[in-house]
């Protein structure tokens, strides 16, 4: 590649050939563009501050929340427990017991049978009976419509308890 060169004579004083120019527009362009890079920076440094400010408010509050919250969930687990040692108190055989008693119950004498539904039990055999098959044959009567009225209202209740 060939590349033509200019020709300075060495004893020509150099603002002969660059008297073209003129240098104050020059200097003007520089102060111009070193004034734009100091905003342009400054509005960097700007948004960049206000950027992390926003962020540390913002980590601030939200764990400020954060601490109330757990403080919440602590003070509602406590509550739970103490609701759950009263539930325990009341739920007590023997604080029902003296609760019926004092209701006039009677406790009843010897061992009680509650009428209900069994699971299927194998006899010596092998062979399945259920429970309806081992009832006497009283307890296969059609019961009266007292002992369905009280059977319902008893189970309607109970279902409710639950």
């Amino acid at each position: 590649m060939v590349v033509a060169q200019e020709k300075l004579m060495w004893q020509e004083p150099l603002e002969q050939k660059s008297g073209e120019r003129n240098s104050r527009p020059a200097k003007r362009g520089k102060r111009y563009a070193k004034g734009k890079s100091i905003i342009l920076l400054a509005l960097i440094v700007g948004v960049t501050g206000a950027i992390g400010a926003e962020t540390i408010q913002l980590t601030v509050v939200q764990g400020a929340q954060v601490r109330s919250l757990e403080k919440e969930i602590a003070e509602i687990k406590a509550q739970r427990d103490l609701l759950q040692m009263e539930a325990d108190k009341l739920r007590a055989v023997g604080r029902i017991e003296s609760v019926a008693l004092s209701m006039g119950m009677d406790k009843p004498a010897g061992i009680v049978y509650v009428e209900g539904a069994a699971p299927a039990v194998k006899n010596e055999k092998g062979d399945l009976s259920s429970q309806a098959e081992t009832k006497p044959a009283e307890a296969e009567a059609k019961p009266t419509a007292l002992h369905q009225f009280s059977q319902r209202f008893t189970s309607f209740f109970a279902s409710t308890q639950r």
